[in-house]
C-alpha cells in the first residue's frame, strides 16, 4: 500500500491546507448547496454510469438521476408538510384545555413541594404559545415578519434549493472528466500515494453514505409506524421526520423525541410511555443492529470522538458543520493513519 511520505521541504502543502481550511470556515454559509450537490452526485454517479449507453449520452443519464432526486424530494414534502400543518393546527386546538388540566392537577402542589409559585409563569407561557400556535400560517407569517433578516433568509433558502440540483447535474455529467483532470494534475512523485488514499476514502465514504441512506429509510419506517400505532395524532409525520434526521447523529433523534413528547403531553399524557418505548426500542435497534449491519464500524470513530466531532464542527461551521462532521472525521482518520504509518516507516519502526 503506497504511503503518504512526509515532505518537510514542501511547506506549500501545509500552506495550501491552511488556506483551504480558512476558506471553508469563512465560506461555510455559501458552501452548503455545493456540498449537498457533491454528496448527491457522489451517491448518484454509479447509477449514471449504469444508465449510459451509446444511444443514451451521459448528460441525459445525469438529467434522469437529478429529476429522480427532485421527484423524491417533492414527494416527501407533499407527504410531510400537510401532516405537519394538520398537527400544528390540532396542537393549537388542544393547547388551552391541556394547559388548564395540567395547571389544575400539578400547579397547586408545586408551592408545597418546591416553594415556588408557577402560576404566573405558566399563564405567561400559555398565552405566548396560544398566540404563536393559533394558526400555522399566521405563526409562519409572524416568524418571517419578525425576523430581522427574514427576506435574506428566504432568498438564501431559495437559492440553495435552486443551486443543489444544478450543481448535482453538472457534477454528474462531468464526473469522469473531472476525476481524470484531478489525476492528471498530480505530480508523478505523489500520484500513487494520493490515488491509493483517494481509493480508500472513496470506499469508506461510499459505504458510509449508502449505508446511512438505508438506515434513514429503515428508521423512518420504524418511527413512523411505531408512533402512528401509539395513537399519537402527529405520529406518522414526526416518525418520518425523525427517521430522516438520523443522518445527524444524536441531534436528529433528540429533536424528534422532544417534539413527540411535547405532542403527547398536549394530546394525552397517557401516550408518554408508549412514545418513550418506541424511541427506546428504536435507539437500541439502530445502535445495536441496523447501523452496525448497514454501515458498520468502517469509519472507526469512538462514540466520544463522534460527539466531540459533532460539537466541534457545529461550533465552527454551524448546521453545515454538523452534517459533514462524521464524513470529515472519517477522512481525517484515514489521512492521519497514513501519515502515522509513513512516520513509523521513516523511523524504521514497523507499523
Amino acid at each position: 500500500m503506497p504511503l503518504l511520505r512526509p515532505a518537510p521541504r514542501r511547506p506549500w502543502a501545509w500552506i495550501f491546507a491552511i488556506v483551504l481550511a480558512g476558506l471553508v470556515y469563512f465560506l461555510a454559509d455559501i458552501l452548503t448547496p455545493f456540498v449537498a450537490g457533491l454528496l448527491l452526485a457522489y451517491l448518484g454517479h454509479p447509477l449514471v454510469n449504469r444508465l449510459v449507453r451509446p444511444w443514451f449520452p451521459r448528460f441525459l443519464a445525469a438529467l434522469v438521476v437529478v429529476v429522480g432526486f427532485i421527484s423524491l424530494g417533492i414527494a416527501f414534502l407533499l407527504l410531510l408538510f400537510p401532516l405537519l400543518a394538520r398537527d400544528i393546527i390540532q396542537l393549537s386546538a388542544h393547547l388551552p384545555a391541556s394547559a388548564d388540566a395540567w395547571q389544575a392537577a400539578v400547579i397547586p402542589y408545586l408551592p408545597q413541594t418546591l416553594g415556588v409559585d408557577w402560576t404566573t409563569s405558566l399563564n405567561t407561557w400559555r398565552n405566548l404559545l396560544q398566540q404563536h400556535l393559533g394558526d400555522a400560517g399566521a405563526a409562519l407569517q409572524h416568524l418571517l415578519l419578525s425576523a430581522r433578516h427574514g427576506g435574506s433568509m428566504l432568498l438564501h433558502l431559495f437559492l440553495t434549493l435552486l443551486l443543489v440540483p444544478v450543481v448535482t447535474f453538472y457534477l454528474l455529467k462531468d464526473w469522469t472528466r473531472l476525476s481524470q483532470s484531478a489525476k492528471a494534475m498530480l505530480p508523478p512523485s505523489v500520484a500513487p500515494a494520493v490515488l491509493s488514499l483517494a481509493q480508500e476514502i472513496d470506499a469508506v465514504l461510499g459505504q458510509f453514505l449508502r449505508g446511512q441512506a438505508m438506515v434513514m429509510a429503515t428508521m423512518a419506517g420504524f418511527y413512523g409506524l411505531g408512533l402512528h400505532f401509539t395513537g399519537l395524532s402527529s405520529g406518522l409525520a414526526l416518525g418520518l421526520t425523525t427517521g430522516l434526521l438520523v443522518f445527524i447523529p444524536y441531534i436528529g433523534v433528540f429533536i424528534g423525541f422532544t417534539l413527540a413528547l411535547l405532542s403527547a403531553l398536549i394530546q394525552d399524557p397517557s401516550l408518554l410511555l408508549p412514545v418513550v418505548i418506541v424511541f427506546a426500542v428504536g435507539h437500541v435497534l439502530e445502535g445495536s443492529f441496523i447501523t452496525p449491519r448497514l454501515v458498520g464500524e468502517r469509519i472507526g470513530l469512538h462514540p466520544v470522538v463522534v460527539i466531540l466531532a459533532l460539537l466541534s464542527f457545529g461550533q465552527l461551521l454551524g448546521f453545515f458543520g454538523v452534517v459533514i462532521a462524521l464524513p470529515a472525521s472519517a477522512v481525517a482518520r484515514i489521512v492521519l493513519g497514513r501519515l502515522h504509518t509513513a512516520w513509523l516507516h521513516q523511523k524504521g519502526t514497523p507499523p
